[in-house]
Parts: structure tokens; C-alpha cells; sequence
């Protein structure tokens, strides 16, 4: 039987990599689009990727934006889809048209699967007493894909930063999500996620625990999901004076 929460033990989960995962993230998006708009379209699929390596608010975390609406977070990132598409041999015209649908294809609900462990390691947490939040470099629509993929029973809350305007590792992010949740690094307070920059360091360098769970990548340095799991479960000094 699970425990009530405590107010001030929360364990913040990255969603990528750690609690969910899709096949070929924005570029299998990009290349979806294409699809929608001309079946019959053909696209370098190195190239494509290529073109994807910068762009995002995530691949310069040090700056933060400010709060964007959903339309200026995906305006903010079409440039980005044209270019790539463009790069990859597609018209201009049918990139621009394909650039307007990644966003539908990319939180298309059935191209997300949940990583093996990530529902019991949100139920042990909660039986523990924590909160489970999370706080992910996404887009807007992140919260609903939450909702849609089942987990909204063991999620409080969704932090994403198209909302926030600011990326992990950036202060920002944490320092919002800890302002929702009501809590302080002095609190019993973890982070969990596949990056040691966004997710660990960023954490640490507020003074929350963080926990690298890379289990899912073939070079994991850190744990599983559910091992992760199993340290916050586990830990022995729950509030930190």
C-alpha cells in the first residue's frame, strides 16, 4: 500500500532516456512529416541528422528566454526543421510544409514507449513518500504526452523547459521546478536522468542529489532506471539538515 507523499520529499525525473524513450527522437519526427505531406519524398537520412546537431534551445542551455508560448516555441524551432530538411535534399517548399507537422509527429502518442522499469521505479518512490516530478528539456506539449502514456497517477507535476524558457543544466529550470514543488536543496530532494551535464551536474550545482540512470544506452556508466530507484528508496537520512 502506498504512502503519502511528504511535502518536502520530491524526486525530479528527466523524461528522455529515463522514464520514456522514441525511436530515432526528431529525426525519425522529421522524417514522419515528410511522409504526411509527400509518401513519396526521399531524404538523406545522415544528412538529416546532420542538420539537427544545433538548432534546439538545448544546445546553448547557458542562455535562458524567458516563458514562450506554444506557437513561439515551435516558430523558435521551424528555421531549424527547414534547414535540416533542406540539407538533406528536400524542396524548400515541401520542407517548409513538413516543418508545420514535426511537432504532431513528434508527440504522437504510439511512437513513445515507457523504458522497462520506469513504472515500478515511480511507484517505489511514491510508496517511499516522494512526489515525482518531472523536469525535462521538452516542448510544450510534454505534459499531455505525460497524460497520455499512463503515468499521470505517479506524476505530480511536468516541468518542461519550452515553458520555463531555460534548459538543464541552467538554474533556472531547477530553481522552478523546487519553487512548484515547495521544497529546497535542504530538502529531500533527488534528480534522475541519462545526462551527467543536464541532469547531474546541474542538479549538484544547486546542492540536489542527482543520480546518472543511463541503463538504456549501451555504454551506461550509471544505473537503471529502477536501480535509481532503489538508492532513493533506500537512503537512510531522508531530510537533510
Amino acid at each position: 500500500m502506498s504512502l503519502p507523499s511528504t511535502q518536502s520529499s520530491v524526486v525530479f525525473w528527466d523524461f528522455d532516456g529515463t522514464l520514456a524513450q522514441r525511436d530515432g527522437l526528431w529525426a525519425s519526427a522529421l522524417i514522419d512529416a515528410l511522409a504526411s505531406v509527400d509518401p513519396a519524398a526521399s531524404v538523406d537520412n545522415s544528412r538529416l541528422r546532420a542538420g539537427l546537431a544545433m538548432g534546439f534551445p538545448w544546445h546553448t542551455p547557458e542562455t535562458a528566454v524567458g516563458p514562450l508560448s506554444a506557437d513561439e516555441w515551435w516558430r523558435c524551432l521551424r528555421p531549424t526543421f527547414v534547414r535540416a530538411f533542406t540539407a538533406a535534399g528536400v524542396h524548400e517548399e515541401l520542407a517548409k510544409e513538413a516543418s508545420n507537422r514535426v511537432g504532431a509527429e513528434f508527440y504522437r502518442v504510439n511512437a513513445w514507449e515507457l523504458i522497462e522499469g520506469a513504472i515500478d521505479a515511480l511507484t517505489m518512490t511514491r510508496a517511499a513518500g516522494y512526489r515525482n516530478v518531472i523536469v525535462s528539456n521538452h516542448g510544450p506539449e510534454l505534459p499531455r504526452l505525460v497524460d497520455s502514456l499512463g503515468l499521470s497517477c505517479l506524476i505530480d507535476f511536468t516541468v518542461t523547459s519550452a515553458k520555463i524558457g531555460a534548459e538543464k543544466p541552467h538554474p533556472l529550470i531547477f530553481e522552478s521546478a523546487m519553487s512548484r514543488a515547495d521544497v529546497s536543496p535542504a530538502d529531500d530532494v533527488w534528480m534522475v536522468g541519462d545526462n551527467p551535464i543536464a541532469d547531474v551536474e546541474g542538479a549538484e550545482r544547486l546542492g540536489i542529489r542527482a543520480l546518472l540512470a543511463d541503463g538504456i544506452y549501451a555504454d551506461a556508466a550509471g544505473l537503471t532506471t529502477l536501480e535509481a530507484a532503489h538508492v532513493i528508496a533506500a537512503s537512510t537520512h531522508p531530510v537533510r539538515e
